[in-house]
């Protein structure tokens, strides 16, 4: 079992497909006014039309390989809702598209997540529990290292 298949509503049908061409996602095909469909990967991107919307969080991520470059890019043709930001695991930025679907760009910094997985293994070695950042000493270990 996968998932295989994202679907996101559009007021502006042809704004949406624009804006995900420019983002640089391939469009397979398009049904005027009804559908279309992308690929990102081995996932299909389905946008449909609908009669309005609100800014609606997605939850949806999309990894690139060089965010801080797409993002000086693209800034100037798509709404990004956020400058790009250092998290523990990555970077990361969110998009509006033109439907108002929030979605977040990500790119991977494992390197940070292997030096956090030895800092907590560390100071689990010495008897002191990471409760700072919300990371429970072996559960997490176990989990990142599985």
């Amino acid at each position: 079992m996968h998932v295989c298949m994202l679907i996101l509503k559009q007021v502006d049908m042809n704004a949406a497909i624009e804006f995900y061409k420019i983002l640089g996602l391939e469009l397979k095909f398009t049904l005027k006014d009804s559908w279309a469909e992308f690929s990102v990967g081995n996932l299909k991107l389905g946008l449909c039309p609908a009669k309005e919307m609100a800014p609606c969080q997605t939850g949806i991520i999309i990894q690139v390989d060089d965010l801080k470059k797409l993002y000086n890019e693209l800034k100037d043709a798509i709404n990004f809702k956020t400058d790009v930001v250092e998290k523990v695991h990555g970077l990361m930025a969110t998009i509006q598209d033109p439907g108002g679907n929030l979605i977040d760009l990500y790119e991977p910094t494992p390197e940070k997540v292997s030096k956090l997985v030895r800092e907590v293994v560390e100071r689990d070695k010495q008897g002191k529990k990471d409760t700072s950042s919300g990371i429970k000493g072996r559960s997490f270990i176990e989990d990142a290292q599985a």
